[in-house]
């Protein structure tokens, strides 16, 4: 018998498979621990992990939490302010010079930029229909005169009726009137110049076919103009019309020549407000007696306006939006309190607030588009240069 067998004398096989079964079971349960244990000691450390971050950002939540900002005080007033506004010169009179007759330019006179009289001849029209009706309307006017003068005398002896005398006399008082009006009409062959000035236009020619009027298809003839004393009109927004008076002095500004301006005048305002504009037409005068303007020149007139009473704030403290414009406060709790402002004239870095503060405010500079009314907010001082 061998040594294996002789081993296994006297164990049951039975009992022998249960001993390898309760190692197996006793090295599982010991592995399952091991990985529960692992298990847990993962999800502690990702909960304290968690725990520490939760705890860091509320910590810099609440660091962030209170914006920090610069603010600035309005300032009361702005000095003697300036209003510019766009306005074109004109003479003081400019005529469009039309022919009153249908014909063909016989000869012009006066070229542009020529100076001109009252009633200096500018140009003569050759009107040939006009002639011919001039001459019938003169063998009319004897005929019916002469019939006139005979029925006349045959009245006086009452050898014909009163009826008849009549018909003679409206006859002869009407060919009368027609040939005076075809007269006037030959006279419109001379086209003078209708107040002194210079001719800033010609649009003729030797030759040309003009039409009487200035409908259809007509044209002007000449176009001239007074230079010694210009005017323009500017329209001033319905804030400003009340601070316009009649006679104060207004700068002019040419772009082509800004270091040289001239002054005007305010002649007249229109006295009301335009309704479709919300503007006010004021018209302002100006010497031109060495013709260094031009009509038609564009210009800046700038109307000094007295300060008044408003406040000013740097245009970056504004927001606009749908309600309108508005301005961040700093409040003496730390919070932020929004506030809608009227706005007034734009002074470039500055502008006029009419409505919505007071002196003592604390405005906040550059407020960012998503700030809120009952933000938490810290003010340091401004930065150089804001």
């Amino acid at each position: 018998m061998t040594d294996p067998r002789h081993d296994r004398q006297g164990l049951p096989e039975l009992h022998l498979h249960h001993t390898r079964r309760g190692a197996v079971v006793r090295k599982a349960r010991v592995a399952a621990i091991v990985a529960v244990a692992l298990l847990l000691i993962g999800l502690g450390r990702t909960l304290l992990v968690r725990h520490a971050d939760a705890e860091t950002l509320a910590r810099e939540a609440a660091r962030h939490e209170a914006l920090t900002v610069s603010v600035v005080t309005p300032r009361q007033g702005h000095g003697e302010a300036m209003l510019t506004l766009p306005a074109t010169l004109q003479g003081m009179a400019e005529a469009q010079i039309y022919a009153r007759t249908n014909g063909y330019i016989k000869r012009w006179y006066k070229d542009i930029g020529q100076p001109v009289k009252k009633g200096e001849l500018l140009a003569e029209l050759d009107i040939p229909d006009i002639d011919k009706q001039v001459q019938e309307a003169q063998a009319n006017f004897g005929l019916a005169k002469t019939a006139y003068l005979r029925w006349k005398a045959l009245r006086a002896q009452d050898a014909v009726s009163q009826q008849e005398f009549d018909e003679k006399q409206a006859a002869y008082q009407q060919t009368e009137a027609e040939l005076k009006r075809l007269r006037d009409q030959q006279d419109f062959a001379r086209v003078v110049a209708p107040f002194d000035g210079i001719v800033t236009r010609r649009n003729i020619d030797t030759g040309s076919l003009v039409n009487a009027g200035n409908g259809g298809s007509a044209q002007a003839l000449f176009a001239t103009a007074q230079i010694d004393k210009l005017h323009l009109y500017a329209y001033v927004p319905q804030s400003r019309a009340a601070d316009i008076r009649v006679g104060q002095t207004v700068r002019i500004s040419r772009q082509e020549a800004p270091s040289h301006p001239v002054s005007g005048k305010v002649a007249r305002t229109a006295g009301a407000i335009d309704p479709s504009t919300r503007t006010l037409q004021v018209e302002v005068t100006v010497a031109n007696a060495d013709h260094g303007l031009m009509p038609g020149q564009y210009v800046d007139a700038s109307f000094k306006l007295p300060a008044g009473d408003s406040l000013t704030l740097p245009t970056n403290t504004l927001q606009f939006g749908a309600k309108g414009p508005r301005v961040a406060l700093a409040g003496a709790d730390g919070k932020v309190h929004l506030q809608a402002v009227a706005v007034g004239t734009d002074y470039g870095h500055e502008v006029e607030i009419r409505a919505g503060l007071k002196p003592s405010d604390r405005v906040i500079i550059n407020p960012p588009d998503s700030i809120n009314d009952g933000q938490l907010v810290s003010v340091v001082a401004p930065a150089e240069g804001e």
